[in-house]
């Protein structure tokens, strides 16, 4: 299939044989008035995994509230208990993490952490921290096609073992140090992802010789590196940068056990505001701070540009629409994680939004900017893409059974529609459990009516 994208075409995948895992089919229908509705949403994935690890790594006990019940936090904890972590859960959303002082057992064994992105390389470095232990890390099979080349090479740099036992530059990994990593001066490619050099920040303490981290290119998705900056900093750990270009942490520094509290998920946030965007009415969203890190907090900046209009209080956004909405050009590079809720959102705008700064997202769950393609001319919304932008051109969606290819924010994305058209299917819905699994019971008590068809 190839695609018009204006003087020059490119090859689209095909997606429509994307493996399936065997759920089945939820049908929405829209509210009979506009939405008035006060939700919350669930503590940051992003925060509760940086959260995790520290405190895993920290000497003393953290106790760790709000956190993320999602199936990624949960893959972290099972991987960390696998490594001799003792992790108790007094409350569903309270963990009581027991650190190891930087000391963990050498395991020997595989740790499967599913399609978790963030568990694989936040592990990856952990494992390599590990003297004497024998670990295969392993995934999913989309997880096996995703690079990590990066982070391996900058951790042979300071002294891992690490071998690939599938394709060359992808999980699953056999990771076997015999000696401590050693760090001091590191190189490392930053145009491929953020999650490399969060990885590497969010262990330090495993490095000897502390890091000096140099970036080569243009680091992406900065929002995210300074989410890792605050995590460290909240956790007893001095770290700096320049211009994100070079990073430094001095050794001979360690965590500390603390109380903290994870704050609300802006990512999960973005479609319940689409919901007020495309519907009309109010959705206030609590347990959100507005002066957040996460780079998903401006998104309501973007729909304000679409013609909403937003407040803030002292933890909550609320997003009004009147149900009208104009294009708008957007660069996305500071929040990848909710382009695909702007291009749902644009298929319901009066002319053409162009959306940039994707470059991440075809090596995401799914080759994200196909899927949008795909998906919303099967609500008959024409696109554009090239190999880091779409271009949605809006208008008047209509019926259709959208595929989520094993992506949460595709279903959760695609959902925005079932609160303004009719007949909008959702295949495999407990995808969302990856990062949001009450999200199908919040959309519901807004008023969207969501059925279960088996």
């Amino acid at each position: 299939m190839v695609i018009s994208t204006g003087p020059r075409t490119l090859p689209l995948k095909d997606l429509s044989n994307a493996r399936k895992i065997t759920m089945d089919t939820i049908a929405l229908t829209p509210p009979a008035t506009s939405l008035d509705a006060t939700v919350s949403v669930p503590g940051s994935k992003s925060y509760t995994n940086r959260a995790l690890l520290m405190a895993a790594l920290a000497t003393g006990v953290s106790r760790l509230s709000s956190v993320s019940l999602s199936k990624d936090s949960e893959a972290l904890i099972d991987a960390l208990k696998t490594l001799g972590v003792a992790i108790h859960t007094p409350d569903p959303t309270t963990l009581i993490v027991e650190g190891c002082g930087g000391i963990l057992r050498p395991y020997v064994g595989t740790i499967d952490v599913g399609p978790a992105g963030t568990t694989m390389r936040f592990l990856a470095t952990l494992c390599a921290g590990i003297p004497g232990a024998d670990i295969t890390l392993r995934g999913s099979e989309r997880m096996h096609a995703r690079p990590i080349r990066d982070l391996v090479d900058a951790l042979g740099q300071a002294g891992a073992r690490i071998d690939y036992l599938g394709n060359e530059g992808c999980p699953p990994l056999r990771i076997h140090s015999q000696t401590p990593l050693q760090g001091g001066e590191i190189s490392i490619d930053g145009t491929t992802s953020s999650q490399f050099i969060s990885s590497l920040l969010l262990n330090a303490p495993l490095f000897a010789q502390g890091l000096g981290i140099s970036v080569r290119g243009t680091q992406i998705s900065t929002s995210y590196l300074d989410m890792t900056m605050q995590s460290v900093a909240d956790f007893g750990l001095t770290a700096t940068h320049s211009s994100y270009q070079r990073f430094m942490v001095k050794p001979g520094q360690s965590y500390t056990g603390r109380e903290y509290q994870v704050e609300g998920d802006a990512s999960g946030a973005s479609y319940l505001w689409g919901l007020a965007a495309v519907r009309g009415g109010t959705v206030t969203v609590e347990n959100i701070n507005p002066h957040s890190a996460q780079g998903d907090i401006k998104f309501p900046q973007l729909l304000a540009q679409m013609g909403c209009t937003v407040t803030q209080g002292a933890r909550s956004i609320t997003v009004s629409g009147s149900g009208r909405l104009r294009a708008i050009d957007a660069d996305m590079t500071l929040m990848p994680d909710t382009a695909q809720t702007l291009a749902v959102i644009a298929a319901c705008a009066e002319g053409s939004t162009t959306i940039r700064g994707l470059q991440t997202l075809r090596i995401k769950e799914t080759d994200r900017i196909a899927a949008l393609h795909n998906e919303l001319l099967k609500v008959g919304i024409s696109s554009d893409v090239g190999p880091d932008y779409i271009v949605v051109h809006g208008g008047a969606p209509h019926k259709a059974c959208i595929a989520t290819y094993e992506d949460h924010r595709m279903g959760m994305s695609f959902a925005i529609l079932g609160a303004k058209v009719k007949g909008i299917e959702i295949e495999e819905p407990r995808v969302v459990d990856k990062s949001f699994p009450s999200f199908w019971q919040t959309v519901s008590t807004m008023g969207i009516q969501v059925e279960n068809r088996t």
